[in-house]
């Protein structure tokens, strides 16, 4: 607590000193011991250091970041460069592509009699394969009809020999 023309002790004895403002007259006049003195020194040198060695890794850091700024700026450079170029090849291809398509539909445009010709011949030629089959069907059934009238023929000279055994034997019971 202070006292009449008296500062409280926290405004003297800060190390780093009056931060906010210069201290309180009754302060000034009043000497500091000389190892307060030293340690005062001692931190604001400490501090000093640190602030050095903090602004030393800052422009450190802006360099490198200048450096690297360089860097990118070549980088855009290039890359503003190899633009147009990029867009130009796109553009080539893209007109290659749709002069291509043209070709193609001009294709398509002309093969398209040769499609109803196409197609009119799948018609035909299911029409035809039904026929075929048709066909095929009726050959079988005739070649079965063959086999059958061949099968009688063969037994024709069997069947002409029992005739003639009974006409015999007709002739001869006649008599």
């Amino acid at each position: 607590m202070a006292g009449k023309r008296r500062i409280s002790r926290q405004y003297y004895e800060e190390p780093r000193g009056f931060r906010d403002g210069p201290p309180p007259r009754l302060a000034r006049e009043r000497s500091i011991s000389p190892r307060r003195f030293e340690g005062e020194l001692s931190s604001r040198r400490d501090e000093i250091r640190r602030i050095r060695d903090d602004n030393q890794h800052l422009v450190d850091e802006i360099v490198g970041l200048r450096q690297g700024m360089s860097h990118l700026k070549e980088d855009l450079y290039s890359s503003s460069q190899a633009i147009p170029k990029l867009r130009a090849e796109k553009e080539l291809e893209s007109r290659e592509l749709t002069q291509r398509n043209l070709k193609l539909e001009a294709e398509l445009r002309s093969l398209e009699p040769h499609r109803q010709d196409a197609l009119q011949l799948r018609s035909e030629a299911g029409m035809l394969q039904s026929l075929r089959q048709e066909l095929t069907e009726k050959v079988q059934g005739l070649t079965k009809e063959v086999e059958h009238r061949n099968s009688e023929k063969q037994r024709i000279p069997a069947m002409v020999a029992e005739r003639d055994g009974l006409r015999q034997e007709l002739i001869r019971a006649r008599y």
